[in-house]
């Protein structure tokens, strides 16, 4: 290389030196005047900018220490690198050099050969000196100003005639969370204040698992690792006492690539946010999401916010993961960082969720009737049955299942529809554990075959229709069950589920009646005359109706006396009026019929009871009477006639 070829590049150096050093001087905040006047004016603290820096500068100051006489103490600082100097001067390198003050900054001297970034002082008496580094970044071209130096805060060392012990220790870091993707390792630093603060001894620093982030064990810097390993580490600072003794404190330190996994269950929606301190708001940020099993990425959504939450989950979520790409700005400068991929766990369930609604109709007369109470079915109804059958779980084993209801045993003419489409079924009496067996309707003519399909749909409507041959009065209680299987024509039965209960009133469609008994009991000539009210025997109704009619036509109840009161051999007759008494009037009987109640259309009719002052009264005539036991036949007719 000839002299003037060498010379064209030192020109070139030198110009990207002071274009480097006037870039971070306009970027310089004014700083504060310290209590002691330094060599230099300390330069601001520098922050970090997603992994590289605001400006050049100090990241790590020297603190205030205290010792004793003859005790070595060190002060270490740590410095950051703007993105223009390294851009700019690529073969530059630091250059430092300490200054002491022993008159409270009046005076400065260099130290010689305290050119690194640590210093270690023993002061041999009691008193305070004052410190502070000058922070240089170049090649070996002297700088063309005084901007390309950076000078630490002051930090003050006092040496005390005897040693103070710490009795406690506190910790804390200027970050709590860490990266370990990203090219440049992610650091923070962690403090430790003793109690009292004059104390002495010096703090050593630890890390619970250096894999993670290991930590300088004297100036407390901790460097997260690169390779993608998360977890939490402890930091732990240790003082040791003149005397032997130590106290400590910890802090927990996360690491990771800015997302966690997230676990939620199905139906729910998750949250991604992405961690760590940045030192403004983001310019963008773009979400991505990765389908379960793809390597494509889609993008989700984009603005500022540094969280993103997903829809309500399904179980077609499960194993879905999610990224983030994070742009800060400061000024001009802007840098992207991609987080790590985090997983989405979906919770869910594969039980069946099986629901059955249900209700009953009376296709021939509904009248008075609820859907789940029929009060009147009379021979030659149409009954009907209807209602759906849902599995509300998406992710459900349930894939076939068998319809069944259950039925009285006087029924004929049988339709069973699965989603309006007619099907096979089989009456089948299954035991039910009283002793005795309840008949069921059973969809097709085997068990595993014409199953309902729960694997393509899972809401099936369903209807059964029948006729009811009872002629009985009775009352049936009915459900509707379905038997599910997790194959739709084998497999094994999951379980059995059922509707609400049903309640149907057959009726005989009927007026009965049934007479009771009436006694006057035992009578002498004491009573001649008087008014003797008969008493039923047993307590019962005069005259005890039962009217299940569906159609009630008017109804007339008519009352004679067909023999007089006779002995049992016939050979004797009492003399005595027998009548009938509706509670207000009272009327004689005769061997005519005699109208003693009627009931208008549609009205049902009641039993004749003395509950309702309906009763027999006798009378005897003065006469010759005959000891014996006599007795009298009454007749009742009901008649009923359209209206």
């Amino acid at each position: 290389m000839t002299k003037k070829k060498l010379g064209r590049v030192l020109l070139m150096l030198a110009a990207l030196f002071v274009a480097g050093g006037f870039f971070n001087s306009t970027k310089r905040a004014p700083v504060a005047e310290a209590a002691v006047t330094g060599y230099g004016t300390p330069t601001p603290d520098i922050s970090s900018f997603l992994f590289w820096y605001t400006g050049t500068g100090f990241r790590l100051q020297p603190q205030d220490e205290y010792t004793a006489a003859g005790t070595s103490k060190t002060l270490t600082t740590g410095v950051g690198y703007s993105f223009m100097d390294t851009w700019f001067n690529p073969l530059a390198y630091n250059h430092f050099q300490w200054y002491q003050s022993t008159d409270s900054g009046a005076s400065w001297q260099s130290i010689k050969g305290a050119t690194s970034s640590s210093l270690t002082v023993t002061p041999t008496t009691p008193g305070t000196t004052y410190y502070q580094e000058r922070f240089g970044y170049y090649l070996f071209i002297p700088p063309f100003t005084q901007s390309m130096y950076y000078y630490s805060r002051v930090a003050s060392v006092t040496a005390l005639g005897d040693p103070v012990n710490a009795t406690s220790l506190s910790v804390k870091a200027d970050d709590n969370y860490l990266y370990n993707n990203q090219d440049n390792a992610a650091t923070t630093n962690v403090h430790a204040t003793p109690t009292p603060a004059n104390a002495t001894g010096s703090v050593t620093w630890s890390s619970s698992n250096p894999s993670l982030a290991s930590v300088d064990k004297d100036d407390g810097t901790v460097t997260a690792n690169k390779d993608g390993k998360s977890g939490t580490v402890t930091i732990t600072g240790t003082i040791k006492n003149n005397d032997g003794t130590t106290k400590s404190d910890s802090v927990d330190i996360k690491i990771g690539g800015g997302l966690d996994d997230q676990t939620v269950d199905a139906g729910k929606t998750a949250t991604f946010k992405v961690q760590g301190t940045f030192p403004s708001a983001p310019k963008s940020v773009v979400w991505y999401r990765k389908a379960p099993g793809s390597s494509t990425a889609t993008k989700v959504a984009s603005g500022t916010s540094l969280t993103y939450t997903t829809p309500a989950t399904t179980s077609a979520d499960d194993g879905a993961s999610y990224y983030a790409e994070v742009t800060i700005a400061s000024d001009s400068n802007s840098k992207t960082i991609t987080t790590n991929t985090a997983n989405l766990n979906v919770m869910f369930s594969t039980s069946p969720k099986v629901s059955i609604t249900s209700k009953i109709t009376d296709l021939t007369d509904n009248t008075g009737n609820t859907d789940t109470y029929l009060s009147n079915i009379v021979a030659g109804d149409n009954v009907e049955v209807s209602g759906t059958i849902t599995d509300s779980n998406p992710d459900s084993t349930l894939q076939g299942g068998v319809l069944k209801i259950k039925v009285p045993e006087n029924i004929g003419s049988t339709f069973f529809y699965i989603d309006d489409k007619l099907v096979n079924n089989t009456a089948k009496p299954e035991d039910n554990g009283s002793g005795g067996y309840d008949y069921y309707l059973v969809q097709g003519t085997a068990l595993k075959s014409d199953r309902i399909d729960f694997s393509s749909q899972q809401t099936h409507k369903y209807k059964i229709d029948f006729q009811s041959l009872e002629t009985t009065n009775t009352d049936f209680t009915t459900n509707v069950k379905v038997d599910g299987y997790d194959d739709k024509t084998a497999g094994t039965m999951l379980d059995t589920y059922q509707s609400q209960n049903l309640s149907m009133n057959f009726s005989a469609n009927t007026l009965t009646a049934k007479a009771g008994n009436v006694t006057f009991g035992s009578l002498s000539y004491a009573n001649v005359n008087q008014d003797i009210e008969g008493q039923v025997e047993g307590g019962g109704d005069l005259l005890a109706i039962s009217d299940d009619r569906r159609t009630k036509t008017g109804t007339t109840i008519t009352l004679s006396q067909a023999t007089p009161f006779r002995t049992s051999d016939g050979s004797h007759t009492l003399d005595a009026t027998l009548s009938y008494s509706n509670g207000s009037s009272a009327m004689p009987l005769t061997d005519k019929a005699q109208t003693v109640q009627y009931s208008g259309p549609g009205m049902t009719v009641g039993s004749l009871s003395s509950d309702h002052g309906q009763k027999l009264i006798l009378n005897m005539a003065s006469q010759a009477i005959y000891t014996g036991s006599y007795s009298s036949t009454l007749d009742w007719t009901i008649t009923m006639a359209p209206s």
